[in-house]
């Protein structure tokens, strides 16, 4: 499942491609993949692209807004219809441009695909191979030419089709904690500091703080050299507040970097590119290595809430 600097990957790439198109048809080729009624969104013109922790929102035009209020901020528009996706465990968007829809021959080398298509989602085969695919759950169709495939294997993604009213009210969002930038050092603490679940497992509730996942939670506790097993209230105000710093600083890296393409987090940017941010983990699917500090040990890995869970014992002590 991708992450914070994943999506937000994928968000910038589509900003600059959709907004100011019209989506001209919206093709269900799954009941479950697909939620809403397709004809509202017919004809509606792409006013926006916003990110929700892990979730992706496209904003379409409401009704046509009078003269004097063409520079009002459509999203205020409660006329407005938004399009809300989760890529989940593996979904993907695959944006084919108009001039170059043929499909791609598996044998045609890859810098040919990335000229062809902005990827971003899980990789497989078919982000290089014939569209719509076996996985492909919904087609989008814009008044460019352009279309864009959601596909999914395992069918846990999902795109929603919103009101604004339903998008405010959406279970999700109304369940979503605080982006780690967004709250102060003792909000992070009061959030956290009665609970006794171990920290790593903690940082990955979206409920508590949207958008971590297990690479940016692993790599942010070493940054503030707390161990992932530590009892969330054992923690003081002061450990609390060098753990926030530290994730804010990897996910920033992680977003400046298009996010990770690691073992369990293949996620490709809307560029076609893989992430670049595996480069720079600090213990993330590094067992066995040394530790980037110069006091530190080797990294070792254990399971921590089904998940593998990595650190250094020197550095990072329980």
């Amino acid at each position: 499942m991708p992450e914070l600097p994943e999506i937000e990957t994928v968000k910038l790439q589509l900003q600059k491609y959709l907004v100011g198109q019209k989506l001209v048809e919206l093709e269900r080729l799954h009941p479950k993949s697909v939620q809403g009624d397709i004809l509202l969104v017919q004809s509606k013109k792409v006013t926006g692209v916003r990110r929700f922790g892990k979730m992706l929102v496209i904003d379409l035009a409401g009704r046509r807004l009078p003269r004097l209020r063409q520079t009002a901020d459509p999203r205020n528009d409660e006329s407005a219809l938004h399009l809300a996706i989760h890529f989940k465990m593996s979904g993907q968007l695959i944006l084919v441009k108009s001039d170059k829809r043929k499909a791609i021959s598996k044998e045609r080398n890859l810098g040919s695909a990335l000229k062809n298509r902005i990827v971003g989602g899980h990789p497989t085969e078919d982000w290089l191979g014939k569209l719509p695919s076996k996985h492909t759950r919904a087609i989008f169709h814009f008044s460019s030419g352009d279309t864009m495939y959601f596909n999914d294997q395992r069918i846990f993604g999902w795109v929603k089709i919103l009101d604004s009213k339903s998008l405010k009210e959406l279970k999700f969002l109304k369940n979503l904690g605080p982006e780690v930038w967004d709250i102060t050092d003792q909000e992070f603490y009061d959030k956290i500091h009665k609970r006794k679940k171990p920290i790593k497992i903690l940082l990955m509730d979206q409920n508590v703080i949207s958008g971590v996942g297990n690479i940016y939670a692993n790599d942010g506790l070493w940054e503030a050299r707390i161990s992932p097993e530590t009892s969330a209230a054992a923690l003081t105000l002061e450990q609390t507040s060098v753990l926030r710093k530290g994730l804010i600083k990897v996910l920033k890296e992680g977003i400046k970097y298009g996010g990770a393409t690691a073992s369990d987090a293949k996620y490709i940017d809307l560029q076609g590119l893989g992430g670049h941010y595996q480069e720079h983990f600090r213990t993330y699917d590094r067992t066995g290595e040394k530790c980037l500090r110069s006091d530190g040990g080797i990294i070792k890995k254990t399971v921590l809430g089904g998940r593998g869970t990595y650190f250094c014992p020197k550095c990072q002590k329980l």
